[in-house]
């Protein structure tokens, strides 16, 4: 095989990574590039390779998240003096008070707003409004923050509140700035007393006004961000077309929007934070690492802005830096709860989503024992009551099963607690893991009564999760095809084995994108593994190579390749494929083994 390493440019930006191509059955030489945004035939040789690329750039233009709907009430907040944070950065808007305290804590509900702490933010406008009664800008920052955002549409609850900030906003704004009267005409647009009128109606009405302000304040920072947020919020998470290439409705104004204001100010939390969310699921999420890094350094203290770097450092196969920003995140977050102790979304779906990523990037980059310490942190923290009022919180309290599923030792596995049948997804994945955890131990039997359980879960009614984006059928007829291969392998029966897994990296082409994934890895990597154990070489290299379309530079799938290469005798793309490994691996590399993937 003669190695070439390339960077290819994709629109102009180097496009960086790794596929690992062809070996000498390809008859031609490999490029190492990323294959996830590239364009197909320039990636993959095999025609089902391409294919499976092609899927996966089209999932890569939808959201990694399900709306956030928040629980009842969580629109409420507390009359209690809000806390004056010191670890929230610089930012700043000057608004028109004679209180230096009211104006400091206008200033800190603006920076929570942009770190999507909502409550905590109004906690702090309402704070700011008792130190001056007479701050209509400070209302209208009440009333922002209790509209909806691409996380969560407006819960009913919050109207009646929205509308009474906005009323004192509007009978204050006299002796406002012009630009805080334009805020507050704009905003008053998305509110309506009328129960049935049109969210969407509103929407635009409100996003039509803020184009307007944005047109005569173009100097004004806050104003630019708030538009791009209007605007974002008018097709949450639909930014881009099949292929993440070609933006869709008005995604490149709000791109150049952000970006003009990132020229100005590189350290603007807001303008990073959407600018992040609105590249990446483009299929160049890479042009957002220069601001991702800057983002946690502009405000510490914001667990979810701290973390937001790892919706870009995964998506391009960085499992190491996305760790490291989930670690800085769930410790800011950390700090937070014992100081504030608030209630509602932050602390019953963004914390636990932190610790969640966690966990998803340690396992990605081998790190058992930090993604073990992550699935006890989430068993946790995630409780059966928010699994119970949010249905997609299911996955999220089922999640630390994975990780012991691969980590664990089969005996830890199995004196996990049941966790009873009210939550069916759960309890499925404890089957899962037990699953597994029996067919190493090669009892056939036992694996298969834990597969047989999953199956009759299967037939259950699945609409609630369905509504919030989960594809649970789907999940648990993957798992139940990955306990059957497993029970294979350990029987020797490995073109049983070969089918299940074949079947189920079907399956798991079906599933809705999402970050983290339904599935915690690619499961071609398995499939992979048995074909190396059958000597059928080639079909196993294009298997790993379809892992690594699916989640660059996974070291589980490298090292897979790598041994794939080893064994034909191809040394230059052995020591490239065991130099990428060590770069991306964050475990043990001496515990790597076939029966590991």
């Amino acid at each position: 095989m003669t190695l070439s390493i390339t960077l290819k440019r994709a629109s102009g930006t180097a496009a960086i990574g790794l596929a690992l191509l062809a070996g000498t059955h390809a008859a031609r030489a490999a490029s190492f590039i990323d294959p996830i945004l590239s364009d197909p035939a320039s990636v993959c040789v095999a025609r089902d390779t391409r294919a499976i690329l092609r899927h996966y750039q089209k999932l890569a233009a939808k959201s990694e998240t399900r709306p956030f709907v928040p629980p009842a009430g969580a629109a409420g907040a507390t009359d209690a003096d809000a806390p004056l944070f010191t670890n929230l950065g610089k930012l700043t808007h000057p608004v028109t008070t004679a209180s230096d305290t009211a104006q400091r804590y206008f200033d800190q509900g603006l920076r929570l707003a942009f770190a999507f702490n909502h409550a905590e933010a109004r906690r702090a406008f309402r704070t700011a409004q008792r130190h001056d009664p007479d701050c209509a800008i400070c209302y209208w920052g009440e009333a922002l923050v209790l509209g909806p955002n691409i996380n969560a549409p407006m819960d009913a609850s919050a109207v009646a509140p929205a509308l009474a900030a906005m009323r004192l906003a509007a009978e204050k704004a006299e002796r406002a700035s012009p630009v805080e009267q334009a805020l507050i005409a704009a905003l008053g647009k998305r509110y309506a007393a009328d129960a049935g009128a049109e969210r969407a109606t509103l929407d635009a009405a409100y996003a039509a006004a803020m184009s307007e302000v944005a047109a005569r304040f173009p100097d004004d920072e806050t104003v630019q961000v708030l538009h791009a947020e209007a605007l974002m919020d008018l097709s949450p998470w639909d930014y881009w077309e099949a292929g993440g290439a070609k933006p869709k409705g008005r995604t490149a104004e709000i791109m150049a929007t952000l970006e003009k204001v990132l020229a100005r100010n590189p350290d603007h939390p807001g303008a990073i934070h959407f600018y992040i969310h609105i590249v990446e699921a483009s299929s160049q999420p890479e042009r957002a690492v220069p601001h991702a890094k800057r983002l946690a350094a502009a405000m510490p203290g914001a667990g979810h802005l701290v973390h937001m770097p790892f919706h870009i450092y995964y998506r391009i196969g960085d499992y190491k830096a996305a760790l490291a920003a989930n670690k800085a995140a769930v410790a800011a977050d950390e700090s937070y709860l014992a100081q504030a102790k608030p209630k509602g979304m932050y602390p019953a779906a963004y914390y636990p989503h932190n610790v969640h990523s966690l966990m998803a990037s340690a396992q990605m980059a081998g790190d058992g024992k930090a993604a073990l310490a992550a699935a006890e942190k989430l068993a946790r923290v995630v409780t059966t009551d928010a699994s119970r009022s949010i249905p997609w919180v299911q996955p999220i309290q089922a999640a630390p099963y994975f990780a012991h599923a691969q980590f664990s030792a089969p005996r830890t596995i199995l004196a996990l607690a049941d966790p009873g049948d009210e939550l069916p997804f759960v309890k499925a994945m404890w089957h899962y893991a037990r699953g597994v955890a029996y067919a190493a131990r090669k009892d056939a039997a036992a694996a298969q009564a834990e597969a047989d359980a999953i199956a009759r879960l299967k037939g259950g009614d699945w609409s609630a999760l369905a509504a919030g984006g989960i594809p649970a059928a789907g999940v648990l007829e993957l798992a139940r095809q990955v306990v059957h291969a497993r029970i294979a392998l350990g029987q020797d029966r490995l073109e049983e084995a070969r089918a299940a897994f074949a079947e189920a990296g079907r399956l798991q082409d079906g599933l809705t994108y999402s970050e983290p994934p339904h599935r915690y890895y690619p499961v071609r990597q398995s499939l992979g593994a048995v074909l190396v154990r059958l000597g059928r070489l080639e079909e196993a290299a294009d298997a790993f190579r379809a892992s690594l379309v699916q989640s660059p530079n996974n070291g589980w799938a490298l090292f897979g390749l790598g041994e794939v290469y080893r064994r034909t005798g191809e040394k230059a793309a052995a020591a490239e494929a065991k130099r990428r490994l060590g770069k991306a691996w964050a475990g043990d590399i001496k515990a790597l083994d076939l029966t590991r993937l």
